[in-house]
């Protein structure tokens, strides 16, 4: 907590390094040796500000005292090396770069992809596809061909033929055809290219751009993603499920006792339709076990986790609706629907949104319109002939992830210029080894050299950008200049006053001992209450009250003297108190010796008045924290004392002067 206030503090006390000293911008002050100008000094001013006061004398001196003060401070963390250590330059490091991800992304971009996702998950899609499989760093040649089968296909299926027959016959999704039983599975009926539901962020962006915006019925032209060329077929759109939770009765359906896998459900719902109760139904019939120890309820789910004859009947259904028996491919089921959860608004949704759109593909994007521009602002060029001697070097032993750099002059070769700076063709080589695992057998070498120099380049470009920040951003440069400044500060305030004001327990008691007079109680009186269950007792009791103060009885004493049995018949509590701080001390004179009974039930309550206290101080265990704060401003106020005797500085008053307001 301490480290973000000085954080704070110095975001707004920190000077801007980004104005330039002229002769109309006159030096103001001089600080253990740095200048700040004139113009430095209002910018900060006005940043630290907040109620717009006007530049008074008054006000404008007081802020000065505090900005020497935080200067100097600053100054000797640095004369002590603490900008030096590596604790302070990883945790700077950190903070940049938070601080420097918006510099290196493309925030427009970014928020137009952030609105569209959110349009997009107002709808579910139902959409079925053909995968010509085709490898991201196939040969031209491949790809060509790859392309061409889809086209031909596209063909076929606008001329009449079945898009769900076509997809079994040419589709390379698995999942498409039918599949016999074998040892670890049942027999699967093929999915035809069904993809069944699905919303924004379920698949890959280039597949999911083209579903959303194709028409139902309409057939899309090939669209390639990593794996390969899909024709999408869009079968249905609706208004987004969100997420539900439905719990389910299934009867399993085994191959030739389909009737009776039937008869079975239509039996379970009969019962439901005549008042029994669903969970009883599910404990009786239901043949997912998993489930039906829960009452059949089912994990949360959206559109894509589900069948899609399982999740139509669900957009129509309100909770607590049961559904007619529903027929999928692992049986029949009898579904309730429990409750929903639908999208949310907007700013809901934004933030979890924003994470899941980040971890998405579709950011390349935004970061492939970045690095373009940058591209194009340090003259990016590359060596074409020199790219290909790369590929030239490739031997076989990449598709197993083995291939090593070889030794060759070729590497000391200029590959490409970014700005004023060179890479060679060794730093390619170098990043590709790490890159292997994206090269499959088959793979085309040039292809996948070319995707591997785009990656490198990219990443090259950003980091090039990266380190000139502070040259040409003037206002991420002043960011950094207090995040450092902070950094630093907190750490040489913690070890000078406020670990130290902690850790100096004899130091904060003998400061104690100085300021103990500022922490007084109030007058207090010295009561004692005593409960008596016993007329005899309280008769006895008031006898030894009143020779107390003569025979110096104490509490105690009287309470010995009356209670002689076992049982007691008195029993006392000692306070000492201020006014407001006991109901029964409030009610009575505040004079010593002065006595007063109460009535209450079953019992009457004595209150003796032993004593009066004048003011006096707290114990120190008592105000032990506001103390040590006092005593962390002592501290702070002694060390700026001796900072100001061991560094100099120098304020222009005639510049001071024509800062103040008339």
């Amino acid at each position: 907590m301490k480290q973000l206030t000085v954080l704070l503090f110095v975001v707004l006390f920190s000077i801007s390094a980004s104005f330039a000293q002229s002769g109309d911008d006159p030096v103001l002050i001089t600080i253990a040796g740095e200048k700040v100008t004139k113009s430095e000094f209002l910018a900060v001013y006005q940043k630290n500000n907040v109620k717009n006061e006007s530049l008074t004398k008054e006000n404008v001196d007081a802020y000065l005292e505090l900005f020497i003060n935080y200067k100097l401070k600053v100054r000797e963390a640095e004369a002590l090396g603490l900008d030096t250590l590596t604790s302070f330059t990883n945790e700077l490091s950190g903070y940049r770069r938070q601080l420097a991800r918006p510099y290196l992304s493309n925030r427009e971009v970014t928020d137009k992809l952030l609105d569209e996702a959110y349009e997009r998950m107002q709808y579910d899609i139902r959409a079925s596809h053909i995968l010509i499989k085709v490898s991201s760093n196939a040969s031209p040649v491949d790809t060509m061909a790859a392309y061409n089968k889809a086209m031909s296909i596209r063909r076929q299926i606008l001329a009449g033929a079945s898009f769900d027959e076509m997809a079994r016959k040419y589709s390379e999704d698995p999942s498409a055809q039918d599949r016999p039983a074998s040892d670890n599975r049942p027999a699967m009926t093929g999915n035809g290219g069904d993809l069944g539901y699905f919303t924004v962020l379920n698949l890959v962006y280039k597949f999911e751009n083209a579903a959303y915006t194709l028409n139902i019925g309409e057939i899309s032209m090939p669209v390639r993603t990593p794996f390969g060329y899909h024709l999408i077929k869009v079968v249905d759109k609706k208004p987004a499920i969100g997420r539900v939770q439905a719990a389910h009765i299934l009867i399993r359906e085994f191959e030739g006792k389909e009737d009776s896998a039937k008869a079975l459900i239509d039996e379970a719902y009969a019962k439901i339709e005549k008042g029994e109760a669903f969970e009883d139904i599910v404990g009786a019939y239901s043949d997912d076990k998993g489930s039906a120890a829960k009452g059949g309820v089912l994990p949360w789910f959206g559109s894509f986790r589900m069948t899609p004859d399982f999740l139509l009947p669900l957009y129509d259904m309100n909770p607590g609706d049961i559904s007619e028996p529903v027929k999928t491919q692992y049986g029949w089921h009898i579904i309730k629907l429990i409750d929903k959860q639908g999208i949310g608004s907007f700013d809901e949704v934004k933030s979890d949104l924003k994470m899941r759109v980040s971890k998405d593909n579709r950011t390349f994007i935004a970061r492939d319109k970045l690095v373009a521009r940058l591209k194009n602002e340090y003259s990016f060029a590359y060596d074409v002939k020199v790219l290909n001697k790369m590929t030239a070097l490739i031997t076989d032993s990449i598709y197993n992830n083995s291939w090593t750099v070889p030794e060759t002059p070729v590497l000391n070769e200029i590959l490409c210029t970014i700005g004023d700076q060179k890479y060679k063709l060794a730093e390619l080589a170098e990043y590709i080894t790490t890159k292997q695992t994206m090269c499959k057998e088959g793979d085309d070498k040039a292809v996948f050299v070319q995707h591997v120099f785009d990656n490198f380049a990219e990443e090259k470009i950003l980091a090039y950008e990266n380190d000139r920040l502070e040259q040409k951003y003037p206002e991420f440069r002043a960011l950094m200049k207090e995040y450092r400044d902070g950094i630093l500060l907190f750490d040489l305030m913690d070890k000078k006053v406020w670990s130290k004001a902690v850790k100096d327990t004899a130091g904060l008691q003998n400061f104690y001992e100085t300021v103990k007079e500022n922490y007084l109680y109030e007058n207090r009186a010295d009561a004692a209450l005593f409960n008596v269950s016993d007329p005899k007792a309280e008769k006895s009791l008031m006898k030894y009250l009143k020779k107390a103060d003569k025979k110096g009885y104490s509490p105690s004493d009287i309470t010995s003297m009356i209670n002689t049995d076992s049982i007691p018949l008195v029993t006392f509590n000692e306070v000492l108190v201020e006014k407001g701080k006991n109901e029964y001390v409030d009610q009575v004179a505040w004079n010593k010796g002065e006595i007063k009974v109460f009535n209450e039930e079953g019992k009457n309550v004595v209150l003796w008045v032993r004593d009066l206290r004048e003011p006096e101080p707290k114990p120190l265990t008592e105000v032990k924290g506001i103390v040590t704060a006092e005593y962390q401003n002592y501290l702070e106020k002694q060390w700026v004392e001796e900072l100001r005797s061991k560094y100099t500085w120098k304020v222009n008053e005639d510049v001071l002067k024509s800062i103040y307001t008339p």
